[in-house]
Formats: structure tokens, C-alpha cells, sequence
């Protein structure tokens, strides 16, 4: 790997890591964005999830810009609207601009993470230096969910919830002029083509309507009229994305990609995990804010092994892969997954430390080599042609399904508020509940493959 290879790989991880952790960062924020605009908790949850669905449901829309206009270009403008969302977003003066601005930031990180994947899967030579390169994404990916947990709460301790974003402007001011130096201006010329609006309006609205109903079902045991109007609207408006998508010129998915038996495994497997892994963090940064009456910073602190161990497990996934069939190592990530749950939820419910330090390193080591792999398989059978595509739909299944599994897994354990300790342990085993489907999926359904060196797309 060339020195300026080693730098386009630090931009990139770097950029990878902002997205990420500026969604969890959000979590410790929560109780002062409440207190500051005098908002109820749902209400303020919103500036968590809005920010991930955004996120997941415009991410088929960036990676059909990636590949139709240039990856550096949709790279450089995402980051630039990413910067200016979190200024106008730290200094909003009340709620709604607030949620305005983190779903504007939603949007501009769907142009940014498929444009920031592609060139990452295109940049380096097939082989052993694309595994390397994605071993290092993989990292900064699966770490963010709990690093920004730590920033968050450095961030609250010492400044205010504002901070939060603010920090994103500088961040981002560097990545900009480093972008146009270290990456490559090459990749598909400009084209004028049909974009699909009105599928990406569609899926948008849809997954926002879904997602509602999912928390209001979660925090009330069931399917009243409260939650089934919006669930009923959500599957409506993704019934009729689906129609768009069938008369589209360009639609934001093409047909050919879903039918690879990789590609919709390893994305519904991703969905289910990663919304598991999206809902970890916070319950247990609400539950040890709340029950535990720990600071910001102190809670940050006690959610650290659980990043570290996620950063430091990724980089073996790689020689795993290389020793075991794939589905193995993603099945065997979601079963250590699950068991660190078990430890978390058997912790909370008997005050111990020792087991939920246990559980947290579990749970990081069963998720790091589990990101990795499902990135590594669900980008290995397709042409560099639909690496945009396929970038846009891992990260649609993370973002999608952390929103999901936040409103669902949060909303179930604030049924009971005078129980913190009872609603977060139901909430911790439901999540191992759904961990066990996706293990049982990815040994029946995904088969073993293995890419053949120098190639994409092996059979």
C-alpha cells in the first residue's frame, strides 16, 4: 500500500467515523436537548432517529449520484452540507429547526458513505489490500456507534449538548480540501439522467411513518390506533415505492443487484443486527444516566470497552475470513453478540460491574467481526459499476435498522419507568431474541463463498 493509498484510507476511515459517531454522540445529549427546549423524551429521541432514517432511506439516491456524477464529487458536497447542517443545528434557537437540521444531516451523509465505500472498493487492487482497507472501514464503523457515546459525553460534561454538533464544522472545513487532494477525480463523467425522486420521496416518508408506528406499538405492548394509522401509512407509501420503482428509468436500486442471494441476505441479516446494535448503546447510556445517576462523562467512560473491544476485534476479521466460509464468521459474530445481551441483561437486572463489563466486551466482540464480514460479503459479487449501490445498501440496512430497533428496543423498556433496571434487561433479551433469527438466516440462507484473488464477482 503506497503512501498516498495510506492517506485516501485515513480520509476515508475518518470521514466513516464522523457519520457513525455522529449518531451516537446524540445519546448522552438527549437529557440536555429535553431539559433545554423543555421537549418530552420521545420528542427529544427524534433528534437520534430522524438522523438514521434520513440517513438509510436517501442512501440508494447517493449511490446512484455516486456512480452517475463522480464519488469524490457526491463526497466533497456531502461533506459540505454535513458541515453547515450541524453549525445551523447546534445553534438552533428551538426544537423543530433542530430536528430540520439532523435530518438534513441525514441526507447529506446518504451522499457521502456510498460515495465514501465505492472509492474505497475501487481504490485499492482486489485482494488482500481491499480486505485490509475494508478490515480498517469495518473498524471505524462498528467503533463509532460506541466511541461517540465517549465523545458525547466529554462533549455534555464540559461544554453543553450543542457541542455535539458544533464540532462536526472543523471536522469537516479539513476533510474537504484533503478530499479534493487524496482521492482520485477519475470515475464515471457527469451524466444527465432520471434521478427517481419520487422513490426516494417515497421510501423516505415511508420509513418515517413506519418507524413512528414501530415506537408507539413498542411503548404500548401492542397495535392501537396510535400505531397502526402510521404503520398502516408506512407500508402503504413503501408499497408504492416499490411500484415507482417498477416504471423508473433509474431506479435507485437496480433489479439485478437484489437478485444476488448474497446482497439480500447479508443486507437483512445487517438490518436486524445492526438495529440491535444501534439500540445497545443507547439503553444502556439511558439506563446508567437514569438508574445509575452517572454523569454524562462517567457514563461514557463505562461504555469504552464496549468500542474498544468492537476496533480491535474488526482487524482479525480479515484472516478469519480467510480460514472459515463467511457465513460462519457472520453467524458465529451474532451468536457471541447474543450471549453478551444475556450477560448485559443478567448485569442490570443484579447490579453486578464485572458481568456488565462481561457483556459489553462480549457484545464488541461478536459485532466487530460481524460488520466486517457482512460489508466484505455484501460488496464481493458485484461489479465496480454497482459498488455505489451496493455501499448505499449496507448502510441503508444499518441506518434503517438502527432506527427501527431504537423505537422498537427503547420504547419497550420505558414501558415500565419505574423499572428501569426490569425494562432494560426485557429490552436487552428481546434484542438477543432477534440476534438468534439473524444467525439462524445467515447458516440457512447465505451460502459459502469465497471471492477468488484478483477478481470481483466469483461465483
Amino acid at each position: 500500500m503506497t503512501k498516498a493509498h495510506r492517506g485516501a484510507l485515513a480520509l476515508l476511515c475518518a470521514a466513516q467515523l464522523m457519520l457513525m459517531v455522529d449518531f451516537s454522540v446524540v445519546n448522552l445529549a438527549l437529557p440536555g436537548i429535553t431539559a433545554s427546549f423543555r421537549t418530552s423524551a420521545d420528542t427529544a429521541l427524534w433528534t437520534a432517529t430522524v438522523y438514521a432514517v434520513c440517513f438509510g432511506a436517501l442512501l440508494p439516491l447517493g449511490g446512484r449520484l455516486a456512480d452517475s456524477l463522480g464519488r469524490r464529487r457526491m463526497f466533497v458536497t456531502g461533506l459540505t452540507v454535513f458541515g453547515a447542517a450541524s453549525l445551523a443545528g447546534g445553534l438552533s434557537p428551538c426544537i423543530a429547526p433542530l430536528l430540520a437540521m439532523r435530518a438534513l444531516q441525514g441526507g447529506a451523509a446518504a451522499l457521502i458513505a456510498p460515495a465514501l465505500l465505492s472509492l474505497l472498493t475501487t481504490l485499492f487492487p482486489p485482494g488482500a489490500a481491499t480486505h485490509r482497507a475494508l478490515a480498517w472501514f469495518g473498524a471505524a464503523t462498528s467503533s463509532g456507534f460506541s466511541l461517540g457515546v465517549v465523545a458525547g459525553g466529554l462533549l455534555t460534561e464540559f461544554a453543553s449538548w450543542r457541542a455535539v454538533l458544533l464540532v462536526n464544522v472543523p471536522a469537516a472545513a479539513m476533510a474537504v480540501p484533503l478530499a479534493r487532494r487524496l482521492l482520485p477525480a477519475g470515475g464515471p463523467p457527469p451524466e444527465r439522467r432520471p434521478r427517481d425522486l419520487p422513490g426516494a420521496v417515497c421510501v423516505t416518508a415511508g420509513c418515517l411513518a413506519l418507524l413512528l408506528g414501530i415506537g408507539e406499538a413498542g411503548a404500548r405492548g401492542g397495535v392501537p390506533l396510535r400505531a397502526g394509522l402510521p404503520l398502516c401509512l408506512g407500508l402503504l407509501l413503501l408499497g408504492l415505492f416499490v411500484l415507482v420503482e417498477r416504471r423508473a428509468a433509474a431506479p435507485l436500486v437496480p433489479p439485478r443487484v437484489l437478485q444476488v442471494r448474497s446482497v439480500a441476505v447479508v443486507n437483512t441479516v445487517t438490518l436486524l443486527v445492526t438495529g440491535v446494535m444501534g439500540a445497545l448503546t443507547l439503553l444502556l447510556s439511558l439506563f446508567l444516566q437514569g438508574a445509575d445517576r452517572l454523569g454524562p462523562l462517567a457514563t461514557g467512560t463505562a461504555l469504552l470497552p464496549l468500542g474498544l473491544v468492537t476496533a480491535g476485534v474488526s482487524h482479525i476479521t480479515p484472516r478469519l475470513v480467510a480460514v472459515l466460509a463467511p457465513r460462519r464468521v457472520l453467524a458465529a459474530g451474532v451468536a457471541v453478540f447474543a450471549l453478551g445481551l444475556l450477560v448485559l441483561a443478567a448485569a442490570v437486572r443484579g447490579g453486578h460491574d464485572g458481568l456488565l463489563l462481561l457483556g459489553m466486551a462480549l457484545c464488541g466482540a461478536g459485532f466487530g467481526p460481524f460488520f466486517t464480514a457482512a460489508t466484505m460479503a455484501a460488496t464481493q459479487d458485484l461489479p465496480a459499476a454497482d459498488q455505489g449501490v451496493a455501499g448505499a445498501l449496507i448502510g441503508t440496512a444499518t441506518q434503517i435498522g438502527t432506527a427501527i430497533g431504537i423505537a422498537f428496543l427503547v420504547s419497550l423498556a420505558e414501558r415500565r419507568p419505574h423499572e428501569a433496571a426490569s425494562g432494560t434487561a426485557l429490552a436487552l433479551r428481546t434484542g438477543a431474541a432477534v440476534l438468534a433469527v439473524a444467525a439462524l438466516l445467515t447458516l440457512t440462507a447465505l451460502h459459502d463463498h469465497r471471492s477468488r484473488h484478483g477478481t470481483r464477482g466469483a461465483p
